[in-house]
């Protein structure tokens, strides 16, 4: 986490508090406050590897402080029935940046253990410092014998799964310098883990027994798991020393080119010294934005990664998103070039081009930068908003804005090319120019969640964010060719045929519209109120008449909008499901039947700030007066969602959803890239439309610098 914020100040050490960390290669580390893992997902070395994707390598460590012949617990674990080492009881604090700190304090001494993954390096650090806490405390002590015992405790299985005991393990260590490695499988790495300071390494290969992950049981999933211990290291250490171990993938990691172990503190340092500014891309933008705005663009390079063959990709969430086709478009604006990475953004972008297969953008990556799937029916549309935002931000480079043009017009013509030939699978033109798409028993979009193999919410015919995404993508290609002198892909006649269309089939009586529209003999309209609408008003060419602008705004404002995001479902729905919690089955069901969503924040002040610069006929507002009490409404409203919540759950970062009603308790992945995106670019939106209303809100936060 970006250093100095503050938010992390005063928090009590709680499994419900979850903290990140992660190195660009798509690997990460995540625990909770308490330092007892609570996740399948959880670990100390969670690594990305080459055609393997994602592995718990280094679940935990077993820690203990040795005064003599007294041993005092620092780790904790479940177990059935019990918390072993219970070393949450010496636990007095807790902070996450710059990285996660632990501070334990017990007979005179405070222990700090700290966790820092190394950026571009398969390799965790865990530092420990003792100190007396006063000087009569270590004058005491003075003469004892302290030791920190440490066992490192491997999983080495993918990180979905769980592992148990068993007979193929390799459990033979060999010693290297300041340490050891071990390779536990064959067709996984080997991992080598070293301490600095005067040690013993004692090999003694057990399995730890039925280790439980509490939240995995509330989630209705198998939650036992064996780990295995290679051995353990007897660390002497006195007051004032400071002790580092490393575990990583690299063999060379730490050692000099002579074959010495390097200072680990020196390593250390620099990826510390690394975190203490901005990375200079997220600074040119971010500075001027406000420290809130500053603190998310800094967060968000958590979701940047770089695959083994060197492919840009964005995660779409820790702990168990990989790289989604839809999500990284959704996000990208917010996390890349919105935010200064201007690079990253291109690089990105440039992946999703050069991996479009007959014109269907991937609907996921492997974590080798792979495409896996073609099966989205909206993720190729987001591309032309993409597109959008980017040449908005090249405006002033002409140069680079003719690379990108020549990058992304061949793709955004193919990609209307494949949906008019029925490449898309379950989907087709209709004759009114519209798209229809999927059947009964299909999830094409993004409300996909389902149970028992069907969906929850079937959004079969023509679903109203599906004509919003192909009308501005038509839109966008028209004018692209008229730019570009390219054949033209859409005439005017045909975009103003479609927007005729889509106002008679979808414009309800109270001028919003129906979420999906269905001919006769296809079956009933759905006329359920959902946020999907806004995309009609939101998108840089809308397809809503502007007569039904407010009307939308208001009606989605006043029963979707929350102070964490919108809902998914009317409250007056009898379908509505206020919490999203148990099993599987439960959850998915409640998916998108009212639960909370961030990332709709950003769709919806596009459209809110649309809708204040017309009257309810849909003529442009004669007064040209700042947007203030719609942007002082809006901001007031969200404060929760970057205070509060940002000191809770997954700790400087934003949850994928909230339940639907008060608390509005956060759930699923503890950190949401398009959450986070969303929000950020909503922010710089409010600010844009009126500056003064939102930098005399933003004094009224908690410090973020």
């Amino acid at each position: 986490m970006r250093p100095g914020t503050g938010i992390d100040l005063d928090l009590t050490p709680s499994s419900s508090l979850e903290w990140l960390e992660t190195n660009g290669l798509g690997d990460y580390a995540q625990g909770t406050a308490t330092g007892a893992n609570t996740r399948r997902y959880h670990g100390l070395l969670v690594a990305n590897l080459p055609h393997m994707d994602r592995h718990v390598l280094l679940s935990t460590v077993e820690d203990w402080l040795c005064i003599d012949t007294e041993s005092i617990p620092l780790s904790s674990r479940y177990h059935p029935g019990c918390v072993y080492p219970q070393g949450q009881n010496h636990l007095k604090s807790w902070q996450a940046s710059p990285c996660p700190a632990f501070v334990y304090e017990v007979a005179g001494l405070r222990v700090t253990r700290r966790i820092a993954l190394v950026h571009g390096s398969h390799t965790v650090l865990i530092r420990y410092t003792v100190e007396a806490t006063s000087e009569s405390e270590g004058a005491l002590l003075s003469g004892s014998e302290l030791m920190l015992r440490v066992t490192p405790l491997l999983a080495f299985r993918r990180y979905h799964d769980l592992t148990h005991a068993n007979m193929d393990l390799h459990v033979k260590t060999f010693p290297i310098r300041a340490g050891f490695k071990i390779q536990p499988y064959n067709a996984l790495p080997p991992i080598y883990i070293r301490s600095e300071g005067l040690f013993d390494f004692l090999p003694s290969p057990e399995w730890i027994n039925t280790v439980e992950y509490p939240v995995e049981r509330e989630r209705g999933f198998d939650y036992q798991e064996d780990l295995f211990s290679p051995g353990l290291f007897e660390i002497h250490v006195m007051p004032g020393d400071d002790i580092i171990l490393s575990a990583s993938l690299d063999e060379q990691f730490g050692m000099a080119a002579s074959g010495i172990p390097e200072d680990l503190h020196t390593l250390w340092d620099a990826e510390m010294a690394r975190r203490s500014v901005p990375q200079e891309t997220g600074k040119r933008k971010a500075k001027n934005a406000g420290p809130l705005c500053s603190f998310l663009a800094a967060q968000s390079e958590d979701f940047l990664m770089k695959t083994p063959g060197g492919r840009s990709l964005l995660l779409a969430g820790y702990p168990w998103f990989g790289s989604w086709g839809r999500d990284t478009l959704i996000a990208l604006p917010g996390t890349t070039f919105l935010a200064g990475r201007l690079d990253e953004g291109l690089a990105i972008l440039r992946t999703i081009a050069l991996n479009a297969c007959d014109g269907l953008i991937p609907n996921t990556f492997d974590g080798d930068g792979q495409p896996r799937g073609f099966n989205s029916v909206d993720a190729s549309l987001w591309f032309a908003w993409d597109c959008q935002l980017m040449l908005k931000v090249l405006s002033k480079d002409p140069e680079r804005t003719q690379e990108f043009l020549d990058l992304c017009a061949p793709t955004l013509y193919s990609i209307i090319a494949a949906y008019r030939a029925g490449r898309v699978p379950f989907t087709r033109v209709a004759t009114s120019g519209l798209l229809e798409v999927g059947t009964p028993s299909t999830q094409l979009t993004w409300m996909d969640a389902q149970v028992n193999g069907r969906p929850v919410t079937p959004r079969n015919g023509f679903p109203v964010e599906i004509q919003a995404l192909w009308y501005n993508t038509l839109a966008f290609a028209h004018s692209l060719a008229k730019k570009r002198e390219d054949p033209d892909p859409c005439t005017s006649r045909e975009l103003k045929a479609l927007r005729a269309a889509f106002a008679a089939h979808f414009t309800l009586p109270d001028g919003s519209l129906c979420d999906v529209w269905r001919a006769p003999e296809d079956g009933v309209p759905d006329t359920s109120l959902r946020p999907n609408q806004l995309l009609a008003v939101s998108m840089p060419e809308p397809i809503a008449p502007k007569s039904s602008w407010k009307a939308i705004v208001d009606l989605v404002g006043k029963k979707l909008l929350t102070p964490f995001g919108l809902r998914t479902l009317s409250p007056d729905d009898p379908a509505f499901c206020p919490v999203y919690a148990g099993g599987p089955a439960q959850r998915d069901g409640a998916y998108h039947q009212g639960t909370v969503w961030p990332w709709l924040l950003g769709p919806y002040t596009d459209a809110l700030l649309k809708a204040e610069q017309v009257d309810e006929n849909g003529e442009k507002e004669k007064s040209r007066r700042k947007p203030s009490r719609a942007v002082k409404q809006l901001l007031e409203t969200i404060t929760p969602l970057v205070t509060t919540h940002l000191r809770e759950a997954g700790v400087g970062h934003m949850s994928e959803i909230f339940s639907a009603t008060a608390p509005y308790a956060p759930d699923g992945t503890t950190a949401q890239a398009w959450s986070e995106a969303e929000v950020y670019r909503m922010l710089l939106a409010l600010r844009a439309a009126d500056r003064e209303t939102y930098e005399n809100w933003e004094k009224t936060l908690p410090s973020f610098s």
